[in-house]
């Protein structure tokens, strides 16, 4: 890269999230230092993350990056995609499951492996307020390994939430756990002489996850990637803008699991 491009957090709460990642990133992508509109912006993913986004495009920011997107309303998730697709601008989702970077590296051969499987379970420990935040992690998760998710069933109680479903002729189950202990996804794809086993982090670090495939010869482990989602998102990010080719069918992705979600 020979420009170098200011990066910036829309909140104080976002600053050291920004700072380690920007300590991983080349020499020239550097903080804001001054009033002038950041090339970058990282928007944390709670309350009216969508108006904050459209408002960073609006006043010049050519990538916005959503920390951890929770749900939103799905019609104004597609209008900011309308919006950042007129500036040319791009909006990445640095989601701490799907897009973790183990699982995207690996996305082709699991994607072929998971052909071969019945059914996925999925179970989940973390905090959350309302019970469809864990259901859009776990659905973004199936959606990562690109499987045509269909949730059509949810329970909840105060500390639990159950999504039933099918992923094409797959059956799928979810199982979210309130906790602060043993934060993470594990997703469970079994069939006949087939499992996949998936650990995913979801910590924000760069502790890699940990992928295994078995069948009737053994178990075998997938390499693993140590980097972090926000550096991956970073990355994605300013590549699709600086050669031109910024799209957000992502963020149109996006806003049909949360039109799917909130329809339960």
């Amino acid at each position: 890269m020979n420009q170098s491009l200011t990066i910036a957090a829309e909140a104080p709460a976002l600053e050291q999230r920004l700072r380690r990642t920007l300590a991983t990133l080349p020499v020239s992508f550097r903080a804001q230092d001054g009033g002038a509109c950041p090339a970058v912006m990282l928007v944390a993913g709670e309350g009216d993350w969508v108006m904050r986004a459209t408002a960073a495009i609006a006043s010049g920011v050519r990538a916005v990056i959503i920390a951890d997107p929770g749900m939103a309303d799905a019609d104004a998730v597609l209008a900011l995609a309308e919006q950042a697709d007129r500036a040319g601008a791009v909006v990445a989702l640095a989601e701490r499951y799907a897009g973790d970077p183990t699982l995207l590296k690996h996305r082709a051969d699991l994607v072929q492996h998971l052909a071969a499987t019945s059914t996925i379970l999925i179970s989940q420990v973390s905090e959350f307020a309302a019970p469809t935040q864990p259901v859009l992690e776990m659905v973004r998760t199936v959606r990562a390994l690109g499987q045509p998710l269909v949730v059509t069933h949810l329970w909840h109680t105060g500390h639990a939430v159950v999504a039933r479903g099918t992923a094409g002729e797959k059956l799928f189950e979810g199982f979210a756990a309130a906790g602060k202990a043993g934060v993470g996804q594990r997703i469970d794809a079994l069939g006949f002489g087939r499992t996949l086993r998936l650990a995913l982090r979801g910590d924000g670090s760069a502790r890699p996850s940990d992928l295994r495939i078995a069948n009737g010869k053994g178990e075998r482990k997938l390499p693993q990637v140590f980097e972090s989602v926000d550096r991956a998102a970073w990355q994605g990010a300013l590549a699709s803008v600086q050669d031109g080719g910024a799209t957000n069918d992502a963020l149109r992705l996006f806003a049909a699991d949360l039109a799917m979600i909130r329809a339960l």
